[in-house]
């Protein structure tokens, strides 16, 4: 059994709004680096896209992705919430995503910070919408 990918009583969108690019390396911790694909910003929540790759990890890690509560973002000084964080992959390559809502605005300014390995330091960025 999974459990919904949705919040509960919202209906599939027929395309994104809009979706901006980013390629932000967040750097590495514990040889797993984390890379910031894209914002997807549907009309109800918004889709972070991510990267991890092992860049020389010692240990595997206990998830191939980080978890809901590795994640925080902040957009414009108000946290948002991690609905879900979904990826699939392999012990040198994940990639997924970070569901959130509300949907940040236009030209807002985001802080995300993820713990990639539990027990390290995060990484984090600030950026712009």
């Amino acid at each position: 059994m999974t459990a919904p990918h949705l919040p509960d009583g919202l209906a599939v969108p027929d395309a994104p709004v809009r979706v901006v690019p980013l390629t932000l390396d967040l750097g590495a911790a514990a040889g797993q680096r984390v890379v910031l694909l894209s914002l997807e910003v549907w009309p109800q929540w918004a889709d972070l896209r991510f990267a991890r790759i092992d860049v020389g990890a010692a240990r595997p890690l206990p998830r191939r992705v980080p978890p809901v509560d590795a994640w925080q973002v902040i957009s414009d000084g108000r946290p948002l919430e991690v609905l879900d964080a979904v990826g699939r992959g392999d012990r040198h390559f994940s990639n997924g995503e970070v569901r959130l809502r509300p949907v940040p605005t236009e030209g807002a300014t985001l802080d995300v910070r993820v713990e990639v390995v539990p027990g390290t330091p995060p990484l984090s960025a600030t950026f712009t919408v």
